[in-house]
C-alpha cells in the first residue's frame, strides 16, 4: 500500500484484520485507464491472494471492477475501460 499511495486515508477493519487506506492511482494503459481511487491494503490480503499465484501482489474489489467492462465465453476473454468512469484529475 505504501509504495502505490500518493494520498493517506483513515483505516478500516475487514475480514483480513485492520486495512490501511490511502488514494491510489491505478493506471493501465493499453486501456487507456487511469483513475485516482481509495484503497485498502494490508499483509494479510498479500499473503491470501500469493496463495493462488505467488506474481499477484494485491486483491482488487467491486469498486474497481465497475470502473471496467469485461466479458467472454470459454474460447476468449476481453476488457476494455468503461465509458461512465470519471478520468484521474
Amino acid at each position: 500500500m505504501q509504495a502505490l499511495r500518493w494520498r493517506e486515508s483513515i483505516r478500516t477493519d475487514s475480514n483480513f484484520g485492520p486495512l490501511e487506506g490511502g488514494w491510489v492511482r491505478i493506471v493501465i494503459p493499453e486501456l487507456g485507464f487511469d483513475v485516482k481511487t481509495l484503497g485498502y491494503g494490508n499483509d494479510s490480503v498479500v499473503k491470501v491472494v500469493k496463495r493462488s499465484d505467488t506474481g499477484f501482489g494485491g486483491l482488487v474489489g467491486l469498486p474497481l471492477l465497475q470502473m471496467l467492462e469485461y466479458g467472454g465465453d470459454d474460447g476468449r476473454f476481453w476488457v476494455r475501460s468503461s465509458a461512465k468512469r470519471r478520468p484521474a484529475t
